[in-house]
């Protein structure tokens, strides 16, 4: 990728640089132990272990796929839409960030196609209900050919969060630091919380309540899905963008990338299923 032919910097330039606190890497260590909340769900836990039932699993798809088809492309097309391509002093920088939000685009796209392959082959289901306590009423509405019938409020959450959000990067110096950090936090959790689970795959033979063999071979697609190199380069590249914002601690724009990633820590905690 671009980034990838930028010339090394100088040895006092990376002395320097790595001097700077890395956003990133501070918001991983203060809030540990809730990363560890988010991406340790006992959800997930059962899905590592293939003792998820196909119901729970058909539950989470299909708040998964709300997300992937109301949120995550409009975020990201807003983020395309804010980028200073016209401004020469940023082109460098903006080319390499299109780069990557235009993979990110594909990728969701990818991604519903995927989802939409697993009913057909795993007999799960795309249009599972939350249960009536979860439901958000706004979205018992008709949603045409969309899949799925009702957003748990915590979906509705995530949406609005990244709809305003991109909408936010959209105007008149509302700046990129907030959109590329909630997509960094989001991925980075994601990757995260699906290594966990891969990290517990036992033995079929191990499991006292072990998923049937159909829910248990979309888990291995699923799993393979969020953890497999290409992946983990994408979460990579987006904690790159991450570092190029060069944000510092006590400015404004480091507090307000810390209450987003804060906020989506709490959401990423509650969108797991519970058992």
């Amino acid at each position: 990728m671009a980034t990838e032919q930028q010339q090394k910097p100088k040895p006092q330039d990376a002395q320097a640089s790595s001097n700077k606190p890395s956003f990133a890497l501070t918001m991983l260590d203060r809030y540990s132990d809730e990363v560890r909340l988010a991406t340790e769900h006992p959800f997930l836990n059962a899905a590592g272990r293939r003792e998820l039932t196909r119901e729970k699993l058909s539950e989470w798809l299909t708040q998964d796929r709300f997300y992937a088809l109301h949120g995550y492309p409009k975020f990201v097309a807003s983020l395309i839409s804010a980028l200073p391509l016209a401004s020469p002093p940023h082109q460098t920088k903006a080319t390499e960030t299109l780069a990557l939000l235009a993979y990110a685009l594909t990728n969701i796209a990818r991604e519903t196609e995927f989802f939409d392959s697993l009913p057909p082959r795993f007999l799960v289901d795309l249009e599972a209900d939350p249960s009536p306590e979860e439901r958000d009423v706004r979205f018992k509405t008709n949603l045409g050919n969309l899949q799925g019938k009702m957003m748990r409020p915590i979906t509705r959450a995530f949406v609005d969060l990244l709809i305003s959000t991109g909408a936010e990067a959209g105007r008149i110096d509302g700046g990129m630091e907030e959109g590329i950090v909630l997509l960094w936090a989001m991925e980075k959790l994601y990757n995260t919380a699906w290594r966990y689970a891969a990290s517990l795959s036992p033995n079929p033979a191990s499991s006292r309540n072990p998923s049937d063999p159909r829910t248990s071979a979309a888990l291995d697609e699923l799993i393979d899905n969020w953890t497999n190199e290409e992946f983990d380069e994408f979460v990579r590249e987006c904690e790159r963008e991450v570092d190029k914002l060069e944000l510092v601690e006590g400015t404004d724009q480091w507090e307000r990338a810390e209450e987003i990633f804060k906020y989506v820590l709490y959401l990423e905690q509650r969108f797991w299923p519970d058992l």
